[in-house]
């Protein structure tokens, strides 16, 4: 699924994306799954619109199809896929390349930062202001990958949000031990739905553990075809702005430590 990689750093001190990439042709088939599990999720919404007297917690259940069907064409990809749970509701699917031992999960980048990708506070130097979230722990497997020593001149994210609920160290440490033995690659592809309700930018980054950084690898939007909708399908999925709705997968998952907590 990937290209090979010699090496990590580019003589300019940006990383070697193409050493991260997907092959072109998994690519498509990745964006074109992120696509059409988006619209089998409207149809589900038009069909409970119709049906029921009130649908609107069916909101939640987008990731849900988006993985779903990227899960369905995962032998053409030559990757695995397990469920697993982040907290106390939201499940949600891992994506394994295990010839190259990467995991990636997929985002809603209305949830997503890449100037600062977790909820995680990290540590200062004078060691205070430590926190830690699953996701930035699942990005401590990219931890030994080589990324330039300065951080890139980004423009301020706008109209993301990150949330967070806390769980127990206990709950969550015996998987992130086993994930950071596992794996070499943590990476994380995210969606963007604009105002029109379309899927209009889908993007491919590398997180970094060290300063909290998400670096882009590739902008796989040029891959996106048939995401337009209709004026019908736009007034089934509006008033999840309007209600404002927050998808369970906005959340970021504080961890915390019971003894520490009791203290």
């Amino acid at each position: 699924m990937y290209y090979d990689k010699d090496k990590y750093i580019s003589l300019v001190g940006a990383i070697d994306v193409e050493g991260y990439k997907f092959e072109s042709v998994h690519s498509k088939k990745i964006v074109n799954a992120i696509v059409e599990g988006y619209r089998e999720y409207i149809e589900h919404r038009k069909d409970r619109h119709e049906k029921m007297k009130i649908s609107s917690a069916f909101a939640w259940t987008k990731g849900n199809f988006i993985e779903s069907k990227l899960a369905d064409i995962s032998d053409e990809l030559n990757i695995e896929y397990k469920k697993a749970k982040a907290g106390l509701t939201w499940d949600y699917l891992q994506f394994i390349q295990g010839d190259k031992k990467v995991l990636f999960l997929i985002k809603n980048a209305a949830y997503f930062d890449e100037n600062n990708f977790s909820d995680a506070i990290l540590p200062s130097n004078n060691g205070k202001g430590h926190r830690r979230t699953y996701l930035h722990e699942l990005s401590k497997i990219n931890q030994n990958l080589e990324f330039p020593s300065h951080q890139p001149q980004r423009n301020a994210s706008v109209g993301t949000v990150q949330l967070s609920f806390y769980i127990a160290e206990n709950q969550v440490n015996d998987e992130l031990n086993i994930f950071k033995s596992e794996y070499d690659e943590f990476h994380m592809l995210t969606y963007k739905i604009d105002q029109a309700f379309q899927i209009s930018e889908i993007v491919h980054y590398l997180p970094n553990p060290a300063n909290n950084i998400a670096y882009e690898i590739e902008d796989l939007s040029e891959y996106i075809s048939g995401a337009e909708l209709t004026d019908e399908e736009r007034e089934v999925i509006a008033p999840e702005l309007v209600d404002e709705l927050i998808d369970p997968a906005a959340f970021d998952i504080g961890i915390f430590d019971e003894e520490e907590e009791s203290k």
